[in-house]
């Protein structure tokens, strides 16, 4: 394959170094003729000590800074938590957590009783909180009817 291979093939003059994988190097002994760096095998940056460990930083995503972004499993849209509530289930009842400080695994919701519909018909709060059979949303669905209640 190496023979085969254009990027692969090297010269007499090469500077020791066969590539592996994307953008791994090995180093071996170099042949006679010194070193001859191409750029079309690889640059001159790839053989300082750190390059292993220099990754680019990445650019900061805008939603960030408004905080962690969660899924409603209602509408299935994504959403600061600031505007999502969270429930869990306790001894077999789904129990709002506008706090998020309850244990155990949680599920994130609009605070909007279309969303609370949609994922009742959908059965998404046993899947999502990965519990067997179905669930009691009463005290959800009062949470939700109080917050619509007190916005308007």
């Amino acid at each position: 394959m190496e023979d085969r291979h254009p990027q692969r093939r090297r010269s007499s003059g090469g500077c020791g170094c066969a590539r592996v994988g994307v953008g791994r190097l090995i180093r071996e002994a170099p042949r006679e003729g010194g070193t001859n760096h191409t750029a079309a095998l690889h640059s001159t940056s790839a053989h300082s000590s750190n390059s292993a460990l220099a990754r680019p930083t990445p650019t900061p995503d805008p939603r960030s800074a408004a905080g962690p972004v969660r899924t409603c499993i209602g509408c299935r849209s994504r959403s600061v938590v600031d505007g999502l509530l969270r429930v869990v289930v306790v001894d077999g009842v789904l129990t709002p957590d506008p706090r998020r400080r309850l244990p155990g695994r949680g599920a994130w919701l609009h605070p909007a009783s279309e969303c609370l519909d949609r994922a009742e018909r959908r059965s998404a709060f046993p899947r999502a909180l990965r519990v067997p059979g179905p669930l009691d949303t009463g005290p959800v669905r009062a949470r939700i009817e109080c917050e619509v209640g007190a916005s308007t």
